[in-house]
């Protein structure tokens, strides 16, 4: 396995050494070293519609997990996806293209291609999926760290064309922009759509009616023809990721991986639209014992008129007219709803761009709570709840025994049928 480590980590991270870090990503609290590895794969049953069809669908993975020999193996680089990522990003914040690019320079606590945690015990499963089209999948590296760090193994669905940057079979790194950075024209399709969403969403806060809340939300979601598409191809995305652990090569890293999961263990959870898949995904795929969605507003997709036999977590920041816009969903359908309010955050608070800083502070994306606070809180409020729905442990935070004071908790019990 010492021979595993992947050239481009290793260059990634050599590069990283040029470049002065912006900050100090925050430590794992868990017991366990962490590990990381990689892998694409290839959906021939169906076709990529950002290339007209001309290529099947693929799908980048990003594995954390914890380890016992760390030794010997090349540091995890920050930006996975290399500067692309960072430069995509800042391009779709119509800020300079290199104004991400000390990012290259953080360090993480993980290592490449080292071999899971030794023993019998199955590893818990958390599948995760990152934002929208300027979506960085690296930016959640200080919390799926700290899962690992925990027991969990973690995947990081990177959804190609759909994320600020993606790796696929070949080595060719896809964007969501096109050549004159702009938009790709099936994301501005989406983006289109979500227009009217901000007043929409006020509209349903401001109502104490529950009828008229779902009212307002239905009428919106029947406008969400290219969003619903998108949201289908995410759920896919996931479920090939879970499909396709059994094929992974057995002396890979991803494999003895692979190996080490319990699937009866099962949590799948994400930011923004990520966890708005969660959602879905959970309503249909019995394999999902719980579900959790960062921020992600409000939940579309076919849930408003269905019920799923499973818990479902929501947490949603500060940001005006949007608290509490999917409680009207959540209530009937999940089993049961737990809702967490985290003061003084913004949309982008639960991610480590808070650090970032730069052009990120010219615009209402962040809240006033620091980052380090806010990467605590996020860490504490996700672990709590998966240790509890897949492991068994009472959660302080969401039994309302312990928390913190920027947090606010409401539990739903199950509906009545």
């Amino acid at each position: 396995m010492r021979r595993a480590p992947v050239c481009a980590a290793i260059a990634a991270a050599a590069i990283a050494t040029t470049r002065a870090a912006p900050f100090e990503l925050p430590k794992p609290t868990g017991p366990h070293a962490v590990a990381t590895t990689t892998w694409r794969l290839t959906d021939n049953a169906r076709r990529e519609s950002f290339k007209d069809g001309a290529e099947p669908r693929q799908v980048e993975v990003l594995a954390w997990y914890p380890t016992s020999s760390p030794s010997g193996y090349a540091p995890a680089p920050y930006l996975r996806e290399g500067l692309t990522e960072a430069r995509t990003f800042a391009t779709a914040l119509r800020a300079p293209e290199t104004s991400f690019d000390d990012l290259a320079g953080v360090q993480t606590h993980a290592v490449v291609g080292a071999a899971p945690l030794p023993g019998q015990q199955k590893l818990p499963l958390l599948v995760f999926s990152h934002g929208y089209a300027t979506g960085v999948a690296s930016s959640h590296t200080a919390l799926l760290e700290d899962l690992a760090s925990h027991g969990y193994a973690v995947l990081s669905v990177v959804h190609p064309y759909e994320a600020a940057a993606a790796t696929l079979t070949d080595g060719r790194v896809v964007t969501s922009l096109d050549a004159a950075g702009k938009s790709l024209p099936g994301v501005l399709d989406v983006f289109s759509e979500w227009r009217r969403e901000d007043e929409t969403m006020a509209a349903v806060t401001r109502s104490d009616d529950v009828a008229e809340q779902l009212r307002l939300l239905r009428g919106y979601l029947s406008t969400l023809r290219h969003t619903d598409v998108a949201l289908r191809r995410w759920v896919d995305d996931t479920r090939l990721v879970l499909d396709r652990l059994s094929t992974l090569p057995a002396n890979s890293a991803a494999g003895l991986l692979a190996a080490r999961l319990d699937a009866r263990r099962v949590g799948v959870f994400g930011h923004s639209m990520g966890g708005v898949t969660a959602g879905q995904f959970c309503l249909e795929d019995r394999r999902c014992a719980a579900g959790l969605n960062l921020d992600g507003i409000p939940q579309y997709g076919a849930m408003i008129d269905k019920t799923m036999p499973r818990p479902f977590l929501m947490v949603y920041s500060a940001r005006p007219g949007r608290t509490g816009a999917s409680d009207a969903i959540y209530r009937r359908a999940a089993h049961p709803y737990y809702r967490v309010d985290v003061a003084d955050t913004r949309h982008l608070d639960f991610n480590d761009m808070g650090f970032w800083g730069g052009p990120l502070k010219q615009i209402p994306v962040l809240g006033t709570i620091g980052a380090a606070r806010a990467t605590e809180i996020t860490r504490a409020i996700v672990r709590q709840y998966f240790d509890q729905e897949l492991l068994g442990k009472r959660s302080q935070l969401l039994s309302g025994t312990a928390g913190f004071p920027e947090t606010t908790v409401k539990t739903f019990p199950a509906p009545a049928r």
